[in-house]
């Protein structure tokens, strides 16, 4: 078989993500099976195989591709005015306009943690980036008052928050990018005022 270009084996994979995303929301993550995803993208089993190992690396290529990593990492700033915006602002940066089939099909994607490893492994090691970038930054801000591991459950508490916030706009996609900002910056605010006093800034 001539070899790919790497554009085109890019184009390829794009082509097999597209195509496996929309059998995901017509039957269902479960139901959908990788000769359905060949017929969907109408390719060979091999041809998808050249790319993708099985419906897991799918997802993993799916997940890259449409829930990367949180941006806030690479702009987390030094005060607590940027830890604040680099939050927000990460959070309006992950949110896209999801209809209600590609919900259905995230929501069945995550729960199919339990019972593959393989997936419960992309989303946590996905979370634990997020966690360490969050842990550090909380640690640097709380001046050496707070240990390691208390800077990790409070990372670990407003990540999980501002998921769930995520989930609620997935749910309910009726607020725009500027209210969504607003209960972004409520949230992030009452965590961060529990865990490091100064944040009640004026005009807060």
């Amino acid at each position: 078989m001539p070899r790919l270009s790497s554009d085109r084996a890019e184009e390829r994979r794009r082509h097999i993500l597209d195509a496996a995303m929309r059998c995901f929301i017509a039957s269902g993550f479960s139901a959908t099976s990788i000769r359905d995803i060949c017929r969907e993208a109408d390719m060979s089993i091999g041809g998808v195989y050249v790319h993708f190992d099985g419906k897991e690396a799918i997802v993993e290529g799916l997940v890259a591709e449409l829930l990367p990593d949180h941006a806030f990492p690479q702009t987390m700033a030094s005060d607590l005015q940027g830890l604040e915006e680099a939050l927000v602002a990460d959070h309006i940066a992950s949110m896209r306009d999801w209809n209600a089939g590609e919900v259905a099909a995230w929501l069945e994607i995550v729960g199919a943690s339990h019972r593959s490893p393989r997936i419960a492994a992309i989303f946590s090691a996905r979370l634990e980036r997020a966690t360490l970038a969050l842990s550090m930054a909380l640690a640097r801000l709380g001046s050496g008052d707070m240990s390691g591991s208390a800077a990790r459950v409070h990372a670990q508490a407003l990540l999980a928050a501002l998921e769930g916030l995520s989930l609620v706009a997935l749910l309910q996609p009726s607020a725009n990018d500027e209210g969504r900002a607003k209960a972004a910056r409520i949230l992030v605010r009452g965590v961060l005022g529990s865990v490091i006093p100064d944040v009640r800034r004026a005009g807060a």
